[in-house]
């Protein structure tokens, strides 16, 4: 200590140096809880999750020329499905899609099953792996005006 007892340059410099270090000190510890604070987005990724999703039927085609398919009445069972999977993923799908069904030569009502595609992704697992899929196609009746003598 007795470097110190005589040069105003090295005192300078010591109270110089104490002052960076407690500035490093405070900013590390500032980081450190910003951190804690700040959740990593990564854990959704890994977070499994559960979401009840409506099934979309799609069409591929029209049915023949004077037919028409009542989209009203289009229906599957089941009409939901729970989906599970890495809660990311899940966060932005509104719908499980069916296969794509070809209506392009049917005259009556199609009842079958559909296989699923993937939700988001994520391809569907488990029961079911397909749903029943009702399409009602009727023929379109022309009204004849009647014509008056």
């Amino acid at each position: 200590m007795n470097l110190l007892k005589g040069s105003f340059f090295l005192k300078v410099s010591a109270v110089v140096f104490a002052v960076v270090t407690y500035f490093f000190i405070h900013n590390e510890i500032s980081n450190t809880e910003k951190e804690k604070r700040v959740p990593d987005p990564s854990y959704k990724l890994i977070k499994l999750t559960t979401k009840k999703l409506p099934v979309n039927v799609r069409l591929a085609s029209s049915p023949p020329e004077g037919y028409r398919i009542l989209t009203d009445k289009v229906a599957t069972e089941p009409r939901e499905l729970v989906v599970v999977g890495p809660e990311a993923l899940l966060e932005e799908a509104h719908s499980a899609d069916t296969a794509l069904i070809d209506v392009s030569e049917s005259t009556k009502t199609i009842a079958r099953r559909i296989p699923l595609e993937s939700v988001a992704g994520i391809p569907l697992s488990g029961e079911p792996y397909g749903v029943e899929v009702t399409v009602p196609i009727e023929k379109i009746i022309e009204k004849k005006e009647e014509t008056k003598a």
